[in-house]
């Protein structure tokens, strides 16, 4: 996640947004608090003078959102050839197939096949996208950006890159939900499994007791296995026994 962050800042952040996700969440996870305090201090956003009341750009800081590269749509179209780039804070649950679409796209850029349509002005061929003319160049090439860590910066390898930092932006909490669920359902077969063991051992008499009313002068109905006779009102078990027998 943090060799990549500078090649999204670079190339992905110069179109594309991040306008929900804070600075502050990249702390500890791809760069220290000090490093993130002055990424954020590079941007400038509009602000009050508490003196004067005055709108004024101030230094960001690592409590604001990502900055957005255009003020509004009309803007970004109008330097788009007309296509609006989506944000991309989500963008990784925003697709069907989720990592799998974004790695084809990044990286199936192909030459017009005979018989097709040349693309228009600013726009490209892919596959992957859906009506095949994308209005984002190819930005990924092999060695198109340095790595400090001495991989290789493959075009596949770069597009793997982007992509978990992008399923990282979309999901932050992701591994902290996992971790809390695997505990929450540890502590309900732990309690389960005391529940079941107080029962059988504890309260086991409790269970097996039976308790029958009657009707006074009919007592007979109780046989002496304690079974109710549901044969007659006024005969006694034996008797019953003993017609079946017959």
């Amino acid at each position: 996640l943090r060799r990549v962050s500078k090649f999204t800042k670079r190339v992905c952040q110069a179109c594309h947004s991040l306008q929900y996700f804070y600075w502050r969440m990249h702390i500890d996870v791809t760069h220290t608090k000090d490093e993130m305090k002055e990424i954020a201090a590079e941007y400038l956003y509009p602000g009050m003078d508490e003196d004067t009341g005055d709108i004024i750009e101030r230094p960001g800081t690592i409590n604001d959102f990502m900055p957005k590269p255009y003020e509004n749509e009309i803007k970004a179209r109008l330097a788009n050839n007309g296509a609006n780039p989506p944000d991309l804070t989500a963008i990784n649950i925003a697709r069907e197939a989720q990592e799998d679409y974004l790695f084809a796209l990044l990286t199936g850029y192909e030459e017009v096949p005979a018989g097709q349509k040349e693309p228009d002005e600013g726009q490209a061929y892919n596959p992957y996208f859906h009506g095949y003319y994308i209005g984002m160049a190819q930005q990924l090439y092999n060695e198109s950006v340095d790595y400090e860590d001495g991989t290789i910066p493959y075009q596949s390898q770069i597009a793997k890159d982007i992509i978990q930092y992008l399923a990282w932006t979309a999901q932050p909490w992701m591994d902290e939900s996992k971790m809390y669920g695997m505990k929450a359902i540890s502590s309900a077969l732990v309690m389960l499994g005391l529940m079941y063991y107080i029962m059988r051992s504890r309260k086991n008499h409790m269970r097996l007791r039976q308790v029958h009313f009657a009707v006074p002068g009919v007592e007979n109905q109780i046989t002496r296995n304690s079974v109710v006779n549901n044969f007659s009102k006024y005969k006694e078990a034996d008797t019953v026994t003993k017609s079946l027998k017959k």
